[in-house]
């Protein structure tokens, strides 16, 4: 895999999220640099007769980190985990109608992903309660897309979060 063909692909993902995320390119997370990240924010209200009379209201929001790594090892991905679980204060709102955040930490990587670093991401689930679960929670799943593999790797209960890189491989047939 040349470098311009996984920047294509990570531009043509970013491309993808831009529909219903807003995406911010070049940032960082803690010192990791991010090919970028995506954002998307949903509320919904239930009124009883006119809008003054709210019956309730709730918040759920998710962000994808997308990070290109040449060498994947262990502790690339305990690091890239770390850095988005220290974070995740910083883009949870401190609100009562918050129900969810989650967060999906994808590491694109040219190379093969050997069977340890597979079984390690399925478990590299986190999920965290906020204010004993009165202000909801944040789940944290952490994937590994691999262009070589033409395989994208997650626990099971994050797949719906990369269905979209898995068909970009696929279509890259």
């Amino acid at each position: 895999m040349t470098e311009t063909h996984v920047e294509t692909f990570i531009n043509e993902m970013a491309n993808q999220y831009t529909v219903q995320f807003n995406v911010y390119r070049d940032e960082r997370i803690d010192d990791i640099p991010l090919d970028f990240y995506a954002e998307f924010q949903r509320r919904d209200e239930k009124y009883l007769m006119s809008k003054s009379v709210k019956v309730w209201s709730v918040e759920t929001q998710q962000y994808a980190f997308i990070k290109r790594v040449d060498n994947l090892t262990k502790e690339t991905i305990q690091q890239f985990a770390q850095a988005i679980d220290r974070n995740i204060p910083n883009f949870v709102p401190g609100k009562q109608e918050h129900m969810s955040t989650y967060f999906i930490g994808v590491l694109v990587t040219t190379n093969s992903v050997n069977e340890e670093l597979q079984n390690y991401v399925k478990k590299a689930r986190k999920i965290q309660f906020l204010k004993y679960g009165w202000h909801g929670w944040a789940d944290r799943y952490i994937a590994i897309v691999s262009l070589n593999d033409k395989k994208a790797y997650v626990n099971k209960k994050g797949k719906e979060f990369v269905t979209a890189f898995e068909d970009a491989l696929k279509k890259g047939e």
